[in-house]
């Protein structure tokens, strides 16, 4: 008889232990999991904001520096990942490619076509928890963004469009004009993605790559008409800098227009173009 009692209260012990140990899973899955998880994904948010300014930061170093360099920043794509609930969220992370300017420098005996883009760099997260807020960085500055709305993280800006009218002087270290009697040198800074690492998807760790190089001088002799193009977005203000640059090469040139956004300048005599192109490609891999 006091062995089945025995047993009896053991099993109602156990029980008991069982019964305190689920309460107290379902109190921490209830009342704590949802903000321990919401921490979490808001902790890789800051994470991501802050990668997001070391790769514009390492942007500016190359467009700065114009030399060959190259750089990789590290971040997580998801987060969320805690004690009795190892689901995280995932995000994606994409480049795509704007173009800004378009150039063709003619000689008696061909005409070269050459061209600058930018790019905008995107993370926007996905079966989150927290807030669906996601990273842009473009034109040199990065905006926060949720549900299709941008808007400026720098206190400095109050819209989108007033960032993308400061944008000017970002754009100007893409295009230089250096003169010397007959002799003309331009520095163009090629600011592309690399097709076939320009997306990724998930929710562990992505490392965005940002690599410069600078290719070997294009010198073309008896340049006998130089046209150029802007290209940009009309929120975009490169129109200020390139008539800048139209205006000063002015003096140069024998004839010149300007229309619909259009830039001629013709040389009679004519002149040497060397062109010196900076390449910096950003991959997502």
């Amino acid at each position: 008889m006091m062995d089945n009692k025995e047993a009896v209260s053991t099993v109602i012990a156990l029980m008991l232990i069982l019964g305190i140990i689920s309460t107290a899973i379902a109190i921490y899955s209830a009342v704590y999991l949802p903000g321990l998880k919401q921490q979490s994904e808001i902790e890789q948010s800051r994470q991501v904001a802050d990668a997001f300014a070391r790769i514009g930061s390492s942007i500016d170093y190359s467009l700065s520096q114009k030399k060959d360099v190259r750089f990789r920043e590290t971040l997580p794509l998801g987060g969320g990942a805690v004690l009795l609930s190892p689901v995280r969220s995932s995000g994606m992370i994409s480049i795509q490619k704007e173009d800004l300017f378009s150039m063709t420098v003619t000689n008696d005996s061909e005409t070269k076509r050459l061209g600058i883009s930018t790019v905008n760099i995107s993370y926007v997260p996905s079966f989150t928890t927290w807030e669906p807020q996601g990273y842009r960085w473009e034109s040199g500055f990065i905006a926060v963004t949720k549900d299709g709305i941008a808007v400026p993280q720098s206190s400095q800006y109050g819209t989108m469009y007033d960032a993308l009218a400061d944008s000017g002087g970002f754009f100007s270290s893409f295009i230089e004009f250096e003169t010397n009697q007959q002799d003309l040198l331009i520095t163009l800074i090629n600011l592309t993605q690399k097709s076939d690492e320009s997306c990724i998807t998930g929710n562990s760790m992505a490392t965005v790559g940002v690599n410069t190089t600078l290719s070997k001088d294009m010198n073309i002799i008896g340049v006998t008409e130089l046209v150029y193009h802007d290209n940009s977005r009309a929120e975009t203000d490169m129109e200020p800098y390139l008539k800048v640059i139209y205006n000063q090469m002015i003096l140069m040139a024998s004839d010149s227009s300007f229309n619909d956004r259009t830039y001629r300048l013709a040389f009679n005599p004519s002149v040497n173009v060397t062109v010196r192109e900076v390449r910096i490609e950003v991959s997502v891999w």
